[in-house]
């Protein structure tokens, strides 16, 4: 037979003028573009081999229309250079696409279509094949057993029993085929029994099934909610005939648990022990706190990482996607795994993106690029769902991302190596995104299934509470405050999430307070404040306590008095409507009084003001300065000593620009939103 060579290309992973050629504007020089390029190198006749060209992308009516003359009978491919390149016997042009949702009559007319429904062979003969390769044929039949126990046979017109309960009593995060669940199982399942360290379980059938079960609720249970990951857990417990299954205690579920790899035993997750960095000033904005799903979180990443598998991390706001992933690439070796985190946005394009991963490339050799001295690089996309929707309903950014990922490269763009391929060498991928609903993007079926992809759920009351636990006894010693601060400190987590609680299910969205919401951010911005406050302004008042202008101060009640400042910052300044403020007010009070008594209403008798400039710059003898104000965040005092201090640093500001002079009335609300906005200015936000 002849030989054939097949030459793929993504045309929405390119712009359309990249795609045919352009012209220079400036020079009027022609740059032949990739297709043509490709076109014009195949369609030979000298070619020894035959040749599929491959349109691997999604169809619109835009660059399929400029194909008409290539479709049609005269099958020549006309450029707007005038140049006209017929399409010789030895080539043959193949579309792959997803749907023809966009394609015009003409062009379905013009080409052969055959229609590949995802239900003619489902996910059946994927499994069957993964099982025919394993080498023992007694494995081959306990893993047939284990897959007709958990799963169950598929039919054309019911997928089994597993995805059957699935589909129709949970609501997943997000769609995603059932071919590429059961790929995923394959892969966490491969990672989990098939290296040196595990080998022993392949002959333990027990720790096996259990390892099965596992990997059954992480890729075809993986994107479930906490309610229906319970759901799913009763429905596993009930098939579960020989006890395969963990001893939960109440609330608890089988994602809670792993099998260890020494033993096969079932393993409740446990985070390592944090340790508060010893230093005054914290950096709370980049502080990584482990916890259970963390830590589940990273086992699964490092387990496909290390087949070199790409992993997306889906999860509502504040689930930690993005620190779970930093964590992870923190403990990389950097002597051979170096990594690189692209923040998507709307407005990130193909070339962006592409421009983006070729800068930390070098050239080995040919068309072969690399990360710099043999190294292997991480990859993370952080946000891989932002870029923009086009007018066609694709994401041209993404289409790159998985013409990267499948193909392992993208195609020059240099103007004298249009239609070369680029092979990126020792790369692997990590993502995150969003749920896609509240009008978020989903990304495209055909990216998803390059991903094991698995859902991080909001994290529980006891999470939350060891993670800024943790924090607070870090920070607040035996060695720098009293037992009574301390005291304080310890309640400080129990009220702040009541608080956060009732105000999620009493403050709730409208289409006129469409911003009332409040997940873990808000919760971490009460924390940041409260760590953010230097030691000596709790323990000493700052500077109005030294010029004893602060009434009734005492460390627990400047410590009581903070938290209701940064719950007032983060929750009652959201608040648009007087009756809203007053509610919040009630709730506080209420919580506030239960949890600290009489302590509360000593401490909050008046509002407190945070602030960080009463300081002054810092001269010497001789009027020269030595250093700027220190900014320290301590307690302002009364609005009327606020007043003065701002009032000093406008008139300062009147003599220095006698020609941009302001003269401002500084009434209470427009110098309590001052004191808003210098705070927002003041904390650093995480980088």
């Amino acid at each position: 037979g002849i030989q054939y060579k097949d030459v793929r290309f993504n045309p929405k992973s390119i712009r359309s003028q990249e795609m045919y050629g352009e012209t220079d504007p400036m020079s009027g020089e022609w740059t032949t573009g990739i297709f043509a390029a490709i076109w014009a190198k195949y369609n030979s006749r000298n070619n020894a081999f035959n040749t599929w060209i491959i349109a691997d992308g999604p169809v619109d009516a835009i660059w399929i229309e400029d194909l008409n003359t290539v479709l049609d009978d005269n099958k020549i491919l006309t450029l707007a250079n005038g140049d006209r390149i017929p399409m010789t016997d030895n080539v043959k042009i193949m579309f792959e696409v997803e749907t023809l949702v966009n394609a015009s009559p003409a062009t379905v007319s013009r080409a052969g279509i055959i229609y590949v429904s995802d239900t003619d062979l489902d996910w059946e003969p994927v499994l069957k094949a993964w099982v025919l390769k394993r080498a023992d044929p007694g494995y081959q039949a306990l893993l047939e057993t284990f897959i007709d126990r958990w799963i169950g046979k598929c039919t054309r017109v019911d997928p089994g029993p597993c995805f059957e309960f699935l589909q129709r009593n949970t609501a997943e995060v997000m769609r995603e085929g059932r071919v590429g669940r059961i790929s995923s199982f394959t892969q966490l399942f491969e990672g989990l029994t098939e290296g040196q360290e595990t080998s022993f379980i392949v002959n333990n059938e027990k720790a096996l099934e259990r390892i099965f079960v596992y990997c059954l609720c992480w890729s075809v249970g993986a994107l479930l909610e906490a309610d229906d990951r319970s759901k799913f857990d009763r429905w596993l417990r009930d098939r579960d005939k020989s006890e395969v299954l963990p001893q939960v205690k109440q609330s608890e579920t089988i994602y809670e648990f792993c099998v260890n790899s020494s033993t096969g035993e079932w393993e409740k997750w446990k985070p390592p022990k944090w340790t508060c960095p010893e230093s005054d000033k914290l950096d709370f904005s980049n502080l990584l706190v482990p916890t259970m799903d963390s830590t589940r979180a990273k086992y699964i990443i490092q387990t496909i990482h290390r087949q070199k598998g790409p992993v997306l991390v889906v999860g509502a706001e504040g689930t930690a996607k993005t620190s779970t992933q930093v964590m992870f690439l923190a403990e990389q070796d950097p002597n051979e795994m170096l990594t690189k985190r692209i923040n998507f946005s709307s407005a990130t394009t193909p070339g962006m993106a592409q421009y983006a991963i070729e800068a930390e490339l070098d050239k080995r050799g040919g068309k072969n690029y690399g990360p710099p001295n043999g190294k292997k690089m991480t990859i993370f996309f952080d946000d891989i769902s932002m870029p923009e929707v086009n007018t066609w309903g694709d994401q041209t950014t993404l289409e790159l991302v998985r013409l990267v990922i499948e193909h392992g490269g993208v195609y020059f763009l240099d103007k004298d190596k249009r239609g070369d391929f680029k092979t990126c060498e020792d790369l692997q991928y990590l993502a995150a995104m969003q749920h896609p609903v509240g009008g978020k993007n989903d990304i495209p079926n055909r990216l998803k299934r390059n991903f094991f992809i698995f859902n991080l759920v909001l994290p529980s009351i006891t999470s939350i509470n060891d993670i800024y636990g943790q924090m607070l006894v870090g920070r607040f010693t035996p060695n720098d405050f009293d037992d009574a601060t301390l005291d304080v400190v310890g309640k400080l987590t129990e009220s702040t999430i009541r608080l956060w609680r009732s105000m999620k299910s009493k403050m709730l969205p409208t289409p006129a307070k469409f911003h009332y919401v409040y997940n873990m951010r808000d919760l971490s911005r009460i924390f940041q404040g409260i760590l953010f406050t230097p030691k000596e302004s709790i323990i000493e008042g700052g500077l109005r306590a030294k010029e004893g202008k602060l009434d009734n101060f005492s460390p627990p009640n400047m410590m009581l008095g903070l938290w209701r400042h940064e719950c007032d910052r983060v929750f009652c300044d959201k608040l648009t409507t007087a009756r809203d403020k007053e509610g919040y007010d009630g709730l506080i009070s209420e919580i506030g009084q239960d949890v600290f008594a009489d302590a509360y209403d000593t401490a909050c008798s008046s509002p407190k003001y945070m602030v960080s400039f009463l300081r002054d710059d810092i001269y010497d003898e001789d009027e020269i300065l030595i250093d700027e104000a220190p900014k320290i965040y301590e307690d302002g005092g009364s609005l009327d000593m606020i007043r003065d201090r701002a009032l000093m640093f406008l008139d300062k500001y009147n003599e220095e620009n006698p020609s941009k002079k302001m003269e401002l009335v500084l009434f209470e609300d427009a110098l309590k939103h001052m004191l808003r906005i210098n705070r927002l200015i003041e904390i650093p936000l995480p980088r």
